[in-house]
């Protein structure tokens, strides 16, 4: 879906965490329209939470959503005439993590967590133009912002305090505001904007234009989260942090030796990669069933234009071991060739797969691609007979 003109350890050494970076036409949108969200609307469950609408401020949901007893069970929906009234007043509805519900945009999540390396979420921005939705502010986590349909303009302001943890928001530091955006551009559909955490934005509709945009939240450990790991599972066993601190003059000569201990242990090899292995072994991919192709029709050639996705994020082109779905993978011949193929890959279809393994029969290679996708070791998706309308 994405052609990003830089590979992974690029993207990590030039960009992550460090600048914006905004790539033009990288994506086709046309598989998206109104209709994505109207589905989304129709799964999701309208809490306080998962559904945002924002008009001149955040509107109570009591405006919009109602409870009610149904069969015995209490539930919610959404009242739509007055989401439709909202809404054509230039309200803006937000669906928070939206790839629970739609499934376009969870292989879009997907994919972009394969880019990335991480695990990713998204939620839905969608108005029919007027007010901004929000006030300029950073964000604690870093984004790809992808342009969906219609135009956005965004500013973009250096950070005044790089890098935020989750409690460190910026409501009470507006004054700290750069005077001057280091970069104004109209997102138009098919642009993607990396916006590292902490870099302040704000974001308007152009006057006139519908707009769709889908925000994809990266969630990394730092190195924060690996100390506070250590010290419940690696630096209680260090004798040197185990001693009392009784305000004496032995104090400060313990403290430097356990500071001495902790730091020999937080930078020992088999500590990060004890860390590294915790984080691949709890890493689940939730990916689509596909009964239809995988049984029905397992006779049936697959469309060259089929996608093949590995299900995990961590694995990329120097893994020769990896995990997937949190258990060690273990393949042999033509099917551990396969695996290995898509680590060098976000996203391969069938006809690039047979020209980077051109000695093994067609017949053959798309039933080691079906064993994969039963196994839930990769992900398939055959392209649409008849395409969705395009978002207008």
């Amino acid at each position: 879906m994405f052609d990003f003109p830089l590979s992974r350890n690029n993207f990590r050494k030039e960009l992550f965490e460090q600048r914006p970076w905004l790539v033009r036409r990288c994506f086709d949108p046309s598989p998206f329209s109104w209709s994505t969200i109207d589905a989304a609307l129709d799964l999701q469950d309208p809490t306080r939470e998962l559904l945002k609408v924002l008009h001149n401020g955040r509107v109570d949901p009591s405006h919009y959503v109602e409870e009610y007893v149904d069969i015995g069970i209490r539930t919610r929906r959404i009242r739509k005439d007055r989401l439709y009234e909202m809404m054509s007043k230039g309200a803006t509805v937000v669906l928070n993590r939206i790839e629970l519900v739609s499934p376009i945009v969870r292989d879009v999540c997907t994919e972009i967590g394969r880019f990335v390396g991480a695990q990713t979420t998204s939620n839905a921005y969608a108005c029919l133009g007027g007010e901004p939705a929000t006030n300029v502010h950073w964000d604690t986590h870093d984004v790809f912002v992808l342009q969906i349909g219609g135009s956005k303009h965004w500013r973009i302001y250096e950070p005044t305090h790089p890098l935020p943890i989750s409690s460190q928001v910026s409501n009470d530091r507006k004054d700290e505001l750069p005077s001057a955006p280091v970069i104004e551009e109209i997102l138009q559909a098919g642009d993607a904007l990396y916006v590292p955490r902490g870099w302040w934005h704000k974001v308007e509709p152009v006057a006139g234009s519908d707009t769709l945009h889908l925000t994809v939240a990266i969630h990394t450990p730092l190195i924060l989260d690996y100390f506070v790991w250590a010290c419940g599972s690696v630096l209680p066993g260090l004798l040197e942090v185990r001693h009392a601190v009784m305000g004496d003059a032995q104090d400060p000569r313990h403290v430097a030796e356990a500071v001495s201990a902790v730091s020999e242990a937080l930078m020992h090899p088999a500590t990060l990669e004890a860390f590294y292995a915790r984080s691949r072994q709890r890493e689940r991919v939730v990916s689509p069933f596909n009964i239809g192709e995988l049984l029905k029709q397992a006779e049936t050639p697959l469309p060259a234009a089929t996608r093949l996705m590995l299900n995990t994020r961590h694995a990329d082109g120097n893994a020769e071991r990896f995990d997937v779905n949190g258990s060690p993978l273990q393949l042999v011949g033509d099917h551990h060739r396969v695996a290995l193929v898509l680590t060098r890959h976000t996203a391969l279809d069938l006809e690039g797969l047979h020209k980077e393994m051109p000695d093994v029969e067609p017949g053959t290679l798309e039933a080691v691609i079906r064993d994969l996708a039963k196994a839930d070791i990769i992900q398939i998706a055959v392209p649409q007979k008849t395409p969705m309308p395009a978002f207008a």
